[in-house]
């Protein structure tokens, strides 16, 4: 996708700006976005401000002007970066506008020239939650440019530049963002490394009791049974998602690294492959326990309950992959974090000779589950 050419009355002279007039900036020679306006006369020295490619988006504009011309602008990404500054910066026209891609786009963008064709006069913005930056000449009487703002987020700017502004235009990403998925998952620890460790593994003592049979003229049958439920999550978190305003769940695919039971019913880590595995689940386990005790007049038995749970927070590297809603697609290497918790089954032991004071004491955050069967 190329930008098209446009031509534009600014004060009395009428300017063509292209494409063309950038095209040494590789970064802004195609992406996803259309019907671009550089507005601006031919002058001066060409830029081009983007991180698209790395997938970042603008997330604020600082414009510097006198009583002439827009004089300097600088620009802010969403990874907290900046651009350089365009121009010289000059006046005590001055304004900064910030605002956060998750929750607000650009809705309204103006640009006037400086009323005799030499360069850029004026720069408005305003954000779909109210938010406004008005900087520059008094352009009263002067024909105003509203570029097309499509999705209202902002790619980059490009245009010119030399004592002040020549030329300026937006690049709005066409449309919104239909979709995303992210790919060619790679986790920077392996399997190996986090079960060697035992990384975020923990066994947990669900429950506890100390029973003797005080009858004195027959046996007992002593049953040491209870279930609980407890909560399972796995989410996966990569940056620059939610830049792009979409904040809906995404597919996952590839070889991914979590915690599963093994068949001895213990927690480890390993890879499984997915195809399209959401990007967050949230799920509830059932973990029961039961075991049956005959006792004789005066036996004495200690029982305890443990299941083991799995936290884990690891680090990878990906590929987002977008769609937006006019069809076309592109991808962006990021990097993310996947959040787990998992627990195994749960098992039971009874014996005649009580447990360590460490290996009795319940833990209290899994007790609350703890419900009696009948």
């Amino acid at each position: 996708m190329l930008f098209s050419a446009q031509k534009f009355l600014i004060g009395a002279t009428a300017l063509l700006s292209t494409f063309s007039a950038v095209k040494a900036q590789t970064d802004c020679d195609n992406g996803p976005w259309e019907g671009v306006q550089v507005i601006g006369p031919g002058t001066g020295e060409t830029f081009c401000a983007t991180k698209f490619p790395q997938g970042l988006v603008v997330t604020g504009i600082e414009v510097w002007a006198d009583f002439d011309f827009v004089r300097a602008v600088q620009f802010y990404y969403s990874d907290g970066s900046n651009s350089e500054q365009y121009g010289v910066i000059a006046g005590e026209n001055h304004a900064r506008l910030d605002w956060d891609p998750a929750t607000d786009v650009i809705s309204q963008v103006k640009v006037w020239g400086n009323g005799r064709g030499k360069g850029t006069g004026r720069i408005y913005v305003r954000t779909a939650s109210g938010k406004e930056l008005n900087v520059g000449k008094n352009t009263d009487g002067q024909i105003v440019i509203e570029p097309p703002v499509n999705s209202g987020v902002l790619l980059g700017m490009v245009g010119a530049k030399g004592d002040y502004v020549d030329r300026i235009g937006f690049l709005f990403l066409k449309s919104k963002v239909a979709r995303m998925s992210v790919d060619n998952v790679v986790f920077k620890e392996t399997p190996e490394e986090l079960n060697a460790r035992k990384q975020g593994l923990e066994m947990f003592t669900l429950d506890y009791a100390d029973h003797t049979n005080n009858r004195q003229d027959g046996n007992e049958t002593f049953t040491f049974t209870r279930s609980t439920t407890q909560s399972t999550s796995r989410k996966y978190s990569t940056k620059n998602t939610n830049t792009f305003g979409f904040d809906q769940a995404f597919k996952v695919s590839g070889k991914l690294l979590g915690i599963e039971i093994d068949s001895t019913s213990t927690l480890k880590y390993g890879y499984a492959n997915e195809q399209g595995q959401e990007s967050s689940t949230d799920a509830s386990v059932t973990l029961t326990y039961w075991v049956a005790n005959n006792m004789k007049p005066g036996d004495r038995v200690f029982c305890r309950a443990t299941a083991e749970r799995g936290r884990y927070n690891g680090a990878y590297t990906a590929t987002v992959n977008v769609e937006i809603e006019s069809g076309e697609t592109f991808s962006f290497g990021s990097s993310g974090t996947m959040d787990q918790v998992q627990w195994s089954q749960a098992s039971s032991e009874c014996r005649d000779t009580d447990f360590t004071a460490q290996e009795k004491q319940v833990n209290l955050e899994a007790r609350r589950a703890l419900k009696f069967m009948a």
